[in-house]
């Protein structure tokens, strides 16, 4: 007897029927949702409102969003880490979306987690990364920066040292700055998270810069449920933004232009 090969398909549409006699298996394309602590517990149920959990329901049947989240890593470690995980195109097609989402640890202070990366470094990790082999492996591949959010010290008394004196209000805004720069040096869309969440609590720009201990405590403990880490309202801003991001910049994948998998076979009176 001879045994059928199911065929690949390159794409997550198909146009197969379960009767066709060759049967073939749809692989759906990829969002891979890559960063640190603040990706890694995107979907937890405790903190209500999950950016990462709306987006599959968005995308349902139409792509995977595949959390690639690290805990503690910054931008060095994210170097180290991409060929390890990132799939090939011959594995995976990832032509859609990477996100990158790293500097929440990058800006912690020198001499006090072990986490810092200077800034300059910083932009140069980044820029190491949007032109990775891995990435660019895939020629259709799109790319989203996202910004870290604010910080406020306010949060902090609850942590222990060293963590309780790593990140300052002010450094956490020159990062956010740094992947600005990063996306307009490289044509590359951002996600300005850091921004999103000043304009949400009503921020107007001025000298006094929410977070900062010298300043009266703000709304920043609604979006920051630790002074670091988004809240649910935190991640509900990080997907308002993204969603209107990606309709700007790609068009193409706003999800009701992506066909859905497996498309069902009904009768034509059905229809």
């Amino acid at each position: 007897m001879t045994k059928t090969t199911p065929q690949i398909l390159s794409r997550a549409t198909t146009d197969a029927h379960p009767n066709d006699g060759v049967p073939k298996r749809a692989i759906w394309d990829q969002f891979i949702f890559f960063g640190d602590s603040i990706t890694q517990i995107d979907g937890n149920p405790e903190l209500g409102f999950s950016c990462m959990s709306a987006l599959r329901y968005d995308y349902v049947r139409r792509i995977d969003i595949v959390n690639r989240g690290f805990s503690g890593y910054n931008t060095a470690n994210a170097l180290s880490v991409l060929p390890r995980f990132f799939p090939p195109p011959q594995e995976a097609c990832v032509r859609l979306v990477k996100t990158l989402f790293f500097g929440a640890n990058d800006a912690s202070l020198p001499n006090t987690t072990g986490q810092h990366v200077p800034l300059e470094q910083y932009k140069l990790n980044y820029h190491k990364l949007l032109s990775h082999p891995s990435i660019i492996a895939h020629p259709d591949i799109k790319v989203l920066l996202i910004t870290p959010p604010p910080i406020d010290e306010w949060q902090f008394d609850n942590w222990d040292e060293p963590g309780r004196s790593a990140r300052k209000a002010v450094i956490a805004q020159a990062y956010a700055r740094a992947v600005l720069e990063v996306g307009l040096e490289s044509d590359t869309p951002v996600v300005d998270l850091w921004g999103e969440c000043m304009r949400a609590i009503g921020w107007d720009g001025g000298e006094k810069l929410p977070g900062d201990r010298g300043v009266k405590k703000s709304a920043l403990s609604r979006l920051l449920y630790d002074g670091l880490h988004l809240s649910g309202e935190g991640y509900k801003v990080l997907y308002d933004e993204m969603r209107k991001v990606v309709a700007r910049e790609y068009p193409e994948l706003v999800p009701h232009k992506i066909p859905v998998a497996l498309e069902p076979f009904f009768p034509e009176w059905w229809q």
